[in-house]
């Protein structure tokens, strides 16, 4: 990219484009997972979070605008073709492409299981660019904040995700032993470990 103010246009630009992709996608708007009775604010609040997470880290515009659109492939129906013309960036494009989990079983059709897509998410960031697994990060921290506000309220795991506590804090541990534990900014890494250690207490 060129100077600043081309940066600062392209994270604006992601912005829009992320703001837009889930609030028209097919399937219809898309708002965060909450029990029955709590707010589900439109999923851009997660983006957003992701978004200010990494720029807080100070992350690359690049790579901020990357965690405003990381779900974009995933959810709303984006190729990574797609998403690099129109947001005119393939670098963001491939930063997007890194995170995102095939869902469904090109063969079959039908939706690959929740440990098939974890086990190969976590081989694939392994051997990510430090960028890649802050992104990771940012996103699984937004992730955690977010149970622990259902789970300080009383809500049961069960309620709002399909795995069981412990199933997810062994996912959460395994992600910052193995991917993000010396390879993301140490700012990023600390507000990682605050999340999960709440998360930790809210299974005792």
């Amino acid at each position: 990219m060129g100077d600043n103010a081309e940066l600062e246009t392209l994270v604006l630009d992601a912005m829009r484009l992320a703001e837009r992709a889930h609030r028209t996608r097919a399937q219809g708007p898309h708002h965060r997972k909450a029990p029955d009775g709590e707010d589900r604010p439109a999923y851009f609040i997660h983006l957003a979070e992701v978004g200010w997470l990494l720029q807080d880290a100070g992350l690359d515009a690049e790579t901020v605008a990357a965690g405003y659109l990381h779900d974009t492939l995933e959810d709303c129906g984006y190729t990574q073709a797609q998403l690099a013309q129109e947001l005119g960036n393939a670098q963001v494009a491939a930063i997007v492409d890194w995170v995102s989990e095939t869902k469904l079983d090109h063969q079959s059709g039908k939706e690959r299981s929740w440990e098939t897509r974890n086990r190969e998410y976590l081989e694939r960031l392994k051997t990510a660019p430090d960028n890649v697994r802050a992104l990771s990060c940012a996103d699984k921290t937004s992730n955690i904040r977010d149970m622990n506000r259902l789970l300080a309220k009383g809500h049961p795991a069960s309620s709002f995700t399909k795995q069981d506590h412990a199933t997810q804090l062994h996912k959460f541990e395994a992600l910052f032993n193995t991917v993000f534990a010396g390879h993301v900014p140490a700012k990023l890494a600390a507000r990682y470990q605050a999340a999960l250690e709440e998360f930790r207490g809210h299974g005792k």
